[in-house]
């Protein structure tokens, strides 16, 4: 059977899930609104260092995206590292590569720094404050995450020539607390945490994105809501694989709504790349019998203990 195109199906002019940051389908969630205006605010008051973390999908390189729109080059000048697995001199040479500094290949770290501090003092004088923003930023060695903390230094006598906003996933928090980075970590004026969505986001987040796609709101079954929940964990990316998927399964069975049944479907396809998905009910049954059949085997373990061994 030929599977129908479930734009056509559903009325969609764009695919509503895709898994691209696409900031125009940015959700505005509590939290996400929150840490944005955070960080607007650091990089108004002039803050030297900046950090975001938050775990993979959760939505970082959206806001970073958004945030980047909004420095016009009339008062800023920003560069952007996309893969920071480098060493001192070599992040510094795709600084200035970013901002289209020339340079010389053999030059050597020094000159490399003059360079850049020359470039900063030029867009300081022109009223531009420059803004370094490192994503993946847990992926940089703790040498590198040094060398910026001495590029912080750079400054006239009333303000900071840089800004750095450091982005990364949990593990960068654990980094920056390596007692070696004590230094830098002194220096963080404002550390910021995205957080999955609430349930009722979950739910807005998928009309949302619906209506932003030119369509209607497609309506969920009843349990089918608290079941995305479940399997994505309340993580946007994850939300995305699993919608784009359950709409073509629901398309594929002329279904205009979202049922327990299309979700598992497009479940179990999708399960070897899924971080938490739903067990099939019977999985999730014996286990929770087991659980329970612990539970009681430790209480009768502790009773007997209290009771029958003293002395």
């Amino acid at each position: 059977m030929t599977v129908p195109d479930y734009l056509q199906f559903f009325g969609f002019q764009d695919y509503p899930f895709r898994l691209t940051p696409d900031t125009r389908y940015f959700f505005p969630s509590s939290r996400h609104k929150a840490v944005l205006e955070t960080i607007r605010y650091g990089l108004a008051r002039g803050e030297g260092f900046l950090v975001l973390v938050g775990d993979p999908g959760i939505g970082k390189t959206m806001l970073l995206r958004i945030l980047l729109k909004e420095l016009t080059e009339d008062h800023y000048r920003t560069a952007l590292i996309m893969t920071p697995a480098l060493e001192p001199k070599e992040l510094l040479q795709a600084i200035l590569e970013d901002v289209r500094v020339p340079f010389e290949s053999t030059d050597s770290k020094e000159r490399l720094w003059r360079t850049f501090q020359q470039y900063l003092l030029e867009e300081a004088a022109n009223g531009r404050q420059f803004v370094l923003v490192v994503d993946e930023a847990q992926n940089l060695p703790a040498e590198s995450l040094e060398e910026i903390r001495l590029l912080s230094n750079l400054e006239t006598e009333d303000k900071k020539l840089i800004q750095i906003l450091l982005v990364g996933q949990s593990s960068l928090e654990e980094k920056l607390n390596r007692p070696e980075l004590r230094q830098l970590k002194q220096r963080i004026s404002l550390w910021e945490r995205l957080e999955p969505l609430s349930s009722d986001e979950v739910s807005w987040y998928t009309q949302y994105r619906m209506t932003r796609a030119g369509g209607a709101a497609v309506p969920f079954d009843k349990g089918a809501e608290k079941l995305l929940c479940e399997a994505s964990g309340h993580v946007p990316r994850l939300i995305n694989k699993i919608m784009d998927r359950a709409l073509l399964v629901a398309a594929s069975r002329l279904e205009r709504h979202i049922s327990s049944e299309s979700l598992r479907e497009a479940l179990k396809t999708l399960e070897p790349t899924l971080e938490n998905a739903v067990p099939h009910p019977k999985r999730r049954l014996f286990w929770m019998w087991t659980t329970v059949l612990v539970m009681v085997l430790g209480f009768g373990v502790g009773l007997w203990w209290l009771f029958w061994r003293q002395p």
